[in-house]
Parts: C-alpha cells; sequence; structure tokens
C-alpha cells in the first residue's frame, strides 16, 4: 500500500507540472490536488486488488509455483495483465 504522504507528493508533482508546461489551469488548486490525490488512491487499490486475485489464482494451481521463480513471474505477470484488461472494461 502507498502511504497517504507519497500520494501527496505525487499529487503535488502531477498539478504542478501541468501547470508549469501550461497544459492546466486551476482556479480551485485545492480541488484539484484533492481530485488527483482521489484518482492516484484508486488506482493504486485496484492494483493492490488485482494483486491479490492473482495471488490467489497462482496459489491454486495445482502446480504449486514457488513465489519469486521465473515461472512464477512469468505467469504472475501475463495473469496480472489480463485482470487489469479485464478491469479497464
Amino acid at each position: 500500500m502507498i502511504s497517504e504522504d507519497r500520494i501527496s507528493h505525487i499529487a503535488h508533482k502531477i498539478v504542478d507540472k501541468l501547470w508549469r508546461d501550461d497544459l492546466a489551469d486551476f482556479p480551485d488548486e485545492p480541488r484539484a490536488l484533492a481530485t488527483v490525490k482521489e484518482s492516484i488512491a484508486a488506482y493504486f487499490a485496484v492494483a493492490e486488488e488485482v494483486d491479490e486475485a492473482v495471488r490467489r489464482k497462482l496459489a491454486s494451481y495445482s502446480q504449486a509455483k514457488v513465489p519469486g521463480s521465473r515461472e512464477w513471474e512469468i505467469l504472475y505477470r501475463k495473469f496480472y495483465e489480463e485482470e487489469m484488461a479485464r478491469r479497464k472494461r
């Protein structure tokens, strides 16, 4: 899980970059920061849910793969990408 401080730091960087590159103006900067923070937190919440689902799926395989092994990493990446794609729909 990512900390609130880390989320806040990333949100400030995003808002600052958008403003410096003249890509957006923020008449209500605190609201813009809050919106970016919510989006970042939501993304990481989904990523954590997907991680847990993929780990459960890998654990249920009859041929138990050893976490950290090359085979496990390949399957993890494959299942993670599939699950993320499913959730984007």
